[in-house]
This record gives structure tokens, sequence and C-alpha cells, in this order.
């Protein structure tokens, strides 16, 4: 099926792009108190206009880094893969569409697991009183690629289940 063979990709990139925005902000984590503002990423920490990058990170962020740098190697090989079965269907004996069902199912699943390592223990300082913590936009947009990846991966083997009958 056609629309769905177009939706793969489409899917795809989308998902990598959200993951790629995610992965590289720093407003993962918003503190503000009294009229200091200091948000934070997975890489650095900006206190009001002034950045820096922390020599010594807890395990916590580098396994969300981690997890998400695999992800998103696994989301790009999934849409190179994709991309590449606009022009043929196997590499050697491997369908391409295969490789990017399973490549976008990989990613989901390591953007499911950093996400989740990330939450559960940044969970831990926004009880701290009196200082106002929430969650910025590029942690929503890192959970929003989870699901993404997840659906391209399924969009993919549907259009396959469809070009193959």
């Amino acid at each position: 099926m056609e629309p769905l063979r177009i939706a793969s990709p489409t899917l795809a990139l989308l998902s990598l792009l959200l993951l790629l925005a995610a992965l590289g902000s720093d407003r993962w984590q918003l503190i503000r108190k009294n009229q200091v503002l200091l948000h934070s990423g997975l890489w650095k920490i900006c206190v009001n206009l002034k950045c820096l990058i922390p020599l010594k990170v807890p395990d916590r962020m580098k396994a969300s880094r981690g997890c998400l740098i695999l992800a998103a190697l696994a989301g790009f090989l999934s849409f190179l893969a994709l991309v590449a079965s606009f022009f043929r269907s196997h590499l050697g004996s491997v369908s391409l569409t295969l490789v990017s069902a399973v490549g976008s199912f990989s990613a989901g699943l390591c953007a499911t697991i950093a996400m989740a390592v990330y939450t559960t223990e940044s969970a831990k300082t926004l009880t701290v009183a009196p200082t106002q913590v929430s969650y910025g936009w590029s942690f929503g947009v890192g959970w929003a690629a989870c699901p993404l990846f997840l659906l391209t991966s399924a969009v993919t083997l549907l259009s396959q289940q469809f070009s193959s009958s």
C-alpha cells in the first residue's frame, strides 16, 4: 500500500528529528529560585545566560545519554534503510524494510529506557522546596519520540505486509 510506504520514512525522520532536538537541547529541567533561572539538559547547565559543561555527571545522566545516543543511531539506521528500500528491496538476503522496522523498534525501546531512567531519578529533585522545579520542552519532546519510533516500526511492518501480498 503506497500511503504506508510514504508514511514510514516520514515518521522515521520525524521521530529522529524529535529525538535529536531533545538530545541536543538544554531545556530538560527548569529550576526557578527567587530571580535565578537555571535550566539543564543532558550536556550542560545554564544559570540565567551563562552555561557550563559539568565535569562530573550523575550516573542517571550517563545512562540517559548513552541510551539516547543508541536510539539516535538506530533511528538513523531505520531512516536510511527506508530510503534505500525505495531503490531496492533487499540488501543481500535481508529485507531493508525489516531492518528499518527493527531499527525503529530498537530506537523506541532505547529512548523509552533513557527517558524512564531520567524521569525516575529527576523526579526526586522536583520535590525540593522552596524552589520551583519543572520539566522543560526538551523532556516532552524526548518522550514524544518514544511512541513515534514504535509507531514507525508498526507502520513499516504493515507496509511490508501489504506490499508482499
